[in-house]
């Protein structure tokens, strides 16, 4: 009778000495790749950005070139250079020629003379009263403007060289963005089921975070940009059919503040309808212009939003207005213009893994709980 042969239990692969080490390794690994991508994380971010809510289009292109992924990438990034690029040189040369016209009419004799005209010292001297080291001549618009105004031109002059390194750094960053995007493009299908295969989540909830994740990015891209553009258009109309100076150019000024919480359009249109009254309480014009823009900011400008963002948004995930505020002023402080899309997404994002929370454990708790109650046998 032969004896059996005794089997050894496989030897374990990973120790803990090597778990412990491989972790540190990856944390390691993980801070010197953010070190390095850290200078270049906001092209990274709207590269991501842009080709979310371009992805749609990408496929089709790649199904018309018969599934050439390159080359549907490179016509993507050709089509969004042309749209981008394009009409932001036409934006920019109307706005530099508004810009010079504004420098000149306030330049000019004629402005020179009704900001002689406003005497502001005159209704303030009161304050002397209660602050003696108060001089009401400080607050004079003659005082005030005028010296600005003047220091233009050599402002320009100064910082010529700045100016230009601006643009340049802008060029290079917008270069950086479409080579992030070529890689998103082509790669991104891919790194969603390579980011599926690490996840230990369940895969419902990989791909609740991945809707989540799409629909923020569209609905907050879509509504925060279509209402700054219509507010812009809206005061830009309005400044024109007043007859303010430089109209397009104030227009434009009103679209980028009203990217920005707090601020708004209202900056624009308000001081432009105190001029109006200030004109025409000088005799250079009638109220009719005054009248008609402070109308106009109030019915159609400061209200435009209300019907634009819903539109803009409709169908796709929207926080309360309150968290809403919150979540793009801190996004701005945190990362800068890109923050006004970063912040939403953190705070859905937030709300997603609570409700997660919510249905997977608290869910579960609660069943065990009822599972445990002893439940009375029925009267025959």
């Amino acid at each position: 009778m032969t004896a059996e042969p005794v089997t050894t239990p496989p030897r374990r692969e990973w120790r803990i000495t090597g778990i412990v080490f491989f972790v540190v390794l990856t944390l390691i690994v993980l801070y010197a790749t953010a070190m390095i991508i850290r200078p270049f994380i906001s092209a990274i971010l709207l590269a991501a950005i842009l080709v979310t809510l371009t992805f749609p289009w990408y496929r089709r292109v790649r199904t018309r070139m018969k599934g050439r992924s390159n080359a549907a990438a490179i016509v993507m990034l050709i089509l969004i250079t042309l749209i981008l690029i394009i009409p932001a040189v036409v934006v920019s040369l109307l706005l530099i020629q508004q810009a010079n016209n504004v420098v000149e009419h306030l330049q000019s004799g004629q402005t020179q003379q009704l900001l002689k005209r406003i005497d502001i010292p005159a209704y303030v001297t009161w304050i002397k009263r209660f602050v003696p080291q108060f001089d009401p001549q400080s607050v004079s618009p003659e005082r005030l403007i005028l010296p600005v105004v003047r220091q233009i031109p050599g402002w320009v002059a100064r910082n010529g060289a700045a100016v230009v390194g601006s643009v340049a750094a802008a060029v290079i960053g917008f270069a950086l963005v479409l080579l992030a995007s070529f890689f998103f493009y082509v790669e991104g299908e891919a790194i969603l089921e390579e980011l599926k295969v690490l996840s230990p989540l369940p895969e419902r909830y990989d791909e609740e975070f991945a809707t989540k994740f799409k629909d923020v990015i569209d609905a907050t891209f879509r509504g925060q940009v279509m209402t700054s553009l219509a507010q812009g258009l809206a005061t830009g109309i309005g400044l024109t059919i007043a007859r303010v100076p430089g109209g397009l150019f104030w227009g434009a000024v009103a679209a980028i503040l009203s990217l920005l919480p707090m601020v708004g359009s209202a900056v624009v249109w308000i001081p432009a309808a105190i001029y109006l009254y200030i004109d025409a309480s000088m005799g250079n014009r009638g109220y009719g212009a005054a009248i008609f823009l402070t109308i106009w900011g109030l019915l159609v400008v400061s209200t435009i939003d209300n019907v634009v963002r819903p539109w803009a948004m409709r169908g796709k995930a929207q926080l309360p207005a309150i968290p809403l505020l919150f979540a793009v002023l801190g996004g701005l402080q945190a990362f800068g213009f890109i923050g006004l899309v970063i912040g939403p997404l953190v705070f859905s994002l937030l709300m997603t893994i609570i409700g997660i929370y919510k249905r997977s454990f608290r869910g579960q708790r609660g069943g065990d709980r009822r599972a445990a109650v002893p439940v009375e046998a029925s009267p025959p």
